[in-house]
């Protein structure tokens, strides 16, 4: 799961695992998406605007929750 870099500021080790940043885990959006339908930024997350069109997010944190059963 994706969530903001203010994440860091609640995160409990016992619950959740780091797994990276979108700056390291995403893709350029020119593989994904044409040309001038998104705007430029590198290798981020994009959400689609519902029209065609993409937006940059703000950095994430990926993150995966912890098995309760451990």
């Amino acid at each position: 799961m994706g969530v903001p870099i203010t994440f860091l500021d609640k995160y409990n080790p016992d619950q959740f695992d780091i797994i990276g940043a979108s700056r390291f885990l995403g893709k350029p959006m020119s593989e994904i998406a044409p040309k001038g339908s998104y705007v430029s930024g590198g290798v981020r997350f994009y959400l689609s605007q519902g029209d065609g069109t993409y937006r940059r997010l703000y950095d994430r944190i990926v993150i995966k929750r912890k098995d309760a059963a451990q």
